[in-house]
């Protein structure tokens, strides 16, 4: 009681308190309404104040914008001064918009901006144009000569280390240079994560180039001018491009002249070469040239990419949807509008004669052809390039050139149709290249030298397409690859070029070598069953023996390929000629396989090989998965030899095959294979007895496929780019080699033709084995046990026809062991112990009847294979342990037959059981068919409840 008396009073108490807090609060609020008025005053006018304060601050710092934009601009911080900047107009435009007294430092502003739109787009351009191909010209400059240069044009420029005598820039590029890296993983630079530095005499002229056209791109995003400057950078590209040609081409004539006075002896300009070899003993002007322009252009094009992923960015960040940027496609149609005009001035397309004229050389061409080489400029006018414009030549200044007046590349570009649009304009280029050129002019070229007349670094000449073809082609190739042509796709430089050297340059004749090869193979036609020797094996980098003659054939389509790498312009004729060499080497080839498996009398066959022409057999085989999973292990063998060279590498399957999966695969090739043979046997003509036959099927085998390989990397190699040895050589780009889609289908074809017919010679190694089993097999055990046999009880040793195909299988195996690789050793016995299995279980339907001498002999017959074939394969041979045990069942009563299935499940099929079940009850003397009847109904029902679970075979 006195414990609930103390909570009652304190609960009162606290009562009481909250009731004084209650009337407390009341009398504040009363008090606030009295004053609430008062109040709301005091408020007002404290954010009037704060407004006020806030517009005299932004004036004044309006005041201070000009001279803080002019102390950046002189600085170059364009980022810092394009923010300053655009914040200074949306204060003016924004909070300030109606102050008057700001209308001239407003309008100020707009002025200011657009001169710094100006002054950026011509800082852009310079990093564009100047800053990524000044490296490019000194480099050339040091060398003396382009061909020397040890330059990659595609590598990065950022990668050079330079000491620096300052912390301060150290630290500044060890900045810049991790922006770049960000560049780099994310193609742009991220202002708000990146610190910002734009001292640019802090930077590395390198660094300053690629870090700066991010920071550049932002700015035109800050001043709204993303449209404008896209298309200003899309009109001045040509212009650009056409004045890189103009420094490229003084550059070396300057140099030129330079060496010509140190070594007057040197020649300065050099005409075509008829031999590949001397050319790089020379210095070629041309190849410089485009050397010297192509590797500026890809620099370009690495700036203008990186330009418009920052472009990109800019516009997803700031929603410009309605904004379209251009792309490298736009860029390298420009490049090749160019090039295309430097071709027609150096191959002088427009003083080539008449299309009558060019069609009557092709015509003489398979009659007479050293009418091609009589003269060097006599060239036809292709039917692309009409020149009928030639007639405005009045029309011209009297400085212009004669050859300038017929430069419109609107006759020389046979463009797509998104290029069309680019060559319209390049006639206005044309003009800028002239006039550049003009201004440009060397020194000291001599009196003679015409005014109005166009610099070159040499005579322009149409027999130039031999010394610039395979490096345009190599250019061509990349710029196919930048502008991510589909297969088929010709750019139109691409174009340009083969239509010139179809109609203009081609046929030249047949090749004296290829003629000679051909010559060649129809002499050592006869040697070519030889073998090479164990030095050529090792040279080849193979451990088994190939033919002689497939190796020497293999030999001259080398020599055929270097021919295509020094004369691509007779690719096609070259490649024709290795097409019918090959061609009548597979008919040998051919003819040597039927003379291996076919009898010398036309009534008898070989079994395996009659297997193998039914349709059925050979696509039942080549489905199975251990054919092919040896293909694709073939195939990724050859794969991994190709990238790492002679070095040998272990093969492993794709996929690994579980054992219930090989047994599977096994019983079927088992029963597909008794279930074609019949009830027939097979006789000693119709099995290939002679294992010098089978190991000469494997050479071939081996031979074929190693052949087959070659063919398919040759044509492989004709797909991609195959470096030239002249211009690796020369220190210059490596140009590829272009060849006709048909011609390279002719070659896999052949190649295929050639994996065929070692497919075949494999298939028939495989079967030959299973054949000869059914040929030791099939009538051996059955006759072991009728009554008339005289060494029925003899059942110490196997069966003697078991011996001799032990025999055989090892024999076989030793031989195709030295011939074949492992992998198709494995595939030819591999499942064979299956089929032995079969056919020892399938014997016991035609046995009359069996004691225990017989069991004990066929017992002895499954050890003695399994012993064997455990040796062979490495592994043990387990289906040959139910052979056994399926005899050894023998030994049992039908009733202990049937208590075994029920407790231990079935191991064969019913049809098994119930001949074993006939054959017993046959021994043991049981005739009734009541009591037969009756183990047959116990044995169907015990199997219908009882799963298997052994394996059948």
């Amino acid at each position: 009681m006195q414990l609930f008396g103390k909570v009652s009073t304190q609960i009162t108490g606290s009562r009481e308190r909250i009731h004084v807090v209650k009337e407390n609060l009341q009398t504040c609020k009363q008090l606030l309404r009295c004053r609430r008025e008062e109040l709301k005053k005091l408020y007002t006018d404290a954010v009037q104040h704060k407004y006020v304060l806030e517009m005299l601050d932004q004036v004044n710092e309006l005041r201070k914008t000009p001279q803080q934009l002019a102390s950046f601009m002189a600085k170059k911080h364009y980022l810092h001064a394009t923010k300053l900047l655009m914040s200074s107009i949306e204060t003016t435009e924004g909070p300030l918009k109606d102050v008057e007294g700001l209308n001239d430092l407003r309008q100020d502003f707009q002025n200011k901006r657009q001169q710094l739109y100006s002054k950026l787009l011509d800082e852009l351009n310079k990093h564009l144009y100047i800053s990524s191909t000044g490296d490019v010209l000194q480099s050339f400059q040091r060398q003396g000569s382009g061909r020397n240069s040890q330059h990659v044009a595609g590598a990065s420029p950022f990668q050079r280390n330079v000491l620096r005598r300052s912390a301060e820039r150290m630290e500044a590029n060890t900045k810049a240079r991790k922006a770049l890296f960000e560049i780099a993983q994310n193609g742009y630079l991220d202002v708000d994560k990146s610190e910002i530095i734009e001292d640019t005499d802090l930077l590395d002229p390198d660094v300053n180039s690629t870090y700066f056209i991010g920071i550049i791109i932002e700015c035109f995003a800050l001043l709204n001018k993303v449209p404008e400057s896209i298309e200003s950078i899309r009109v001045q590209m040509q212009s650009e491009l056409l004045t890189i040609v103009t420094k490229s081409t003084h550059h070396i004539i300057t140099l030129n002249q330079q060496q010509h006075h140190q070594n007057p002896y040197q020649q300065q300009q050099y005409g075509p070469s008829n031999n590949s070899e001397e050319l790089p003993e020379r210095n070629i002007p041309i190849l410089e040239l485009l050397d010297l322009v192509f590797r500026q252009l890809k620099l370009i094009a690495t700036a203008h990419q990186l330009t418009l992923k920052n472009y990109h960015n800019v516009i997803h960040r700031y929603s410009l949807a309605q904004t379209k940027a251009y792309d490298l496609i736009e860029y390298w149609g420009q490049a090749q509008a160019v090039l295309k005009l430097v071709l027609t001035d150096y191959l002088d397309i427009q003083n080539d004669s008449s299309d009558e004229l060019m069609r009557a050389q092709f015509t003489e061409q398979a009659t007479n052809i050293n009418t091609f080489f009589s003269r060097r400029k006599v060239q036809g006018k292709k039917l692309m390039f009409k020149f009928d414009k030639s007639s405005h030549t009045s029309l011209l200044e009297p400085d212009t050139s004669a050859k300038e007046h017929r430069r419109n590349p609107s006759n020389v570009s046979n463009s797509t149709a998104k290029e069309d649009a680019l060559n319209a304009s390049v006639g206005n280029g044309q003009n800028l290249l002239n006039s550049s050129i003009s201004k440009q002019t060397a020194p000291g070229l001599g009196p003679d030298r015409k005014k109005q007349e166009r610099q070159l670094v040499c005579t322009p000449d149409a027999a130039l397409v031999r010394q610039i073809y395979l490096p345009m082609m190599g250019y061509v190739h990349e710029i196919e690859g930048f502008m991510k042509c589909k297969s088929g796709q010709l750019c139109s430089l691409n174009t340009f070029l083969a239509n010139y050297v179809k109609d203009a340059y081609l046929a030249r004749g047949h090749n004296r070598n290829l003629q000679l090869t051909i010559e060649s193979l129809s002499k050592t036609q006869d040697a070519w069953r030889s073998i090479i020797t164990p030095e050529e094996m090792k040279r080849l980098g193979l451990t088994r023996p190939l033919l002689q003659n497939t190796v020497l054939v293999e030999s001259r389509i080398s020599e055929t390929k270097k021919l295509i790498l020094d004369l691509p312009t007779y690719s096609d004729e070259l490649l024709k000629m290795v097409c019918s060499l090959l061609k009548t080497y597979r008919e040998t080839c051919q003819a040597a396989y039927r003379g291996i498996v076919q009898p010398e009398t036309e009534d008898k066959r070989i079994y395996s090989v009659a297997w193998l022409k039914d349709d059925d057999i050979t696509r039942f085989l080549k489905s199975l998965p251990n054919w092919t999973d040896l293909k694709s292990s073939n195939a990724r063998h050859r794969a991994q030899q190709q990238s790492g060279g002679k070095r040998h590498m272990k093969a492993e399957p794709s996929e690994e095959e579980s054992p219930t999966a090989v047994q599977q695969r096994n019983v079927r090739e088992a029963e597909m294979l008794t279930s074609n043979l019949g009830e027939g046997g097979i006789s000693q003509q119709e099995i290939l007895s002679d294992v010098g036959v089978l190991k000469e099927l494997a050479i071939l085998q081996e031979s074929m496929e190693w052949f087959a390989g070659r063919i398919t990397d040759f044509a492989d190699d004709l797909r991609k780019p195959i470096v030239n040895g002249l211009m690796a050589s020369g220190g210059m780009n490596a140009s590829p080699i272009v060849v006709k889609d048909g011609m390279i289908k002719v070659l896999v074809n052949l190649a295929l033709e050639f994996e065929e017919l070692a497919n075949t010679c494999l298939l028939v190694l495989h079967l030959e084995v299973r054949v000869q089993c059914f040929h030791y097999l099939k009538s051996s055990p059955s006759d072991k046990f009728k009554a008339n046999n005289p060494n029925k009880n003899d059942s110490l040793e196997p069966d003697a026809k078991v011996l001799k195909l032990t025999k055989v299988l090892s024999d076989m195996d030793e031989a195709l062991s030295s011939t074949l690789h492992p992998r198709k050793t494995k595939y030819v016995f591999e499942g064979l112990a299956h089929l032995a299995s079969r056919i020892l279980i399938m014997a016991a339907n035609s046995m009359e009847f069996i004691d225990h001498a017989g069991v004990q002999r066929m017992c002895r017959n499954a050890l003695a294979l399994q012993q064997t074939l455990s040796s062979i394969t490495a592994s043990r041979e387990v289906a040959l342990d139910y052979a056994r045990s399926f005899y050894e069942m023998f030994y049992l009563e039908p009733d202990e037959i049937l208590t075994s299935i029920i407790e231990k499940g079935s191991q064969f099929t019913e049809m098994q059981y119930l001949n074993a079940l006939h054959l017993i009850c046959k021994n043991r003397g049981v005739t009734d068919q009541n009591t037969l009847a009756m183990y047959q109904q116990k044995l169907s029902d015990v199997l219908g409840t009882k799963p298997g679970m052994g394996v059948t075979v």
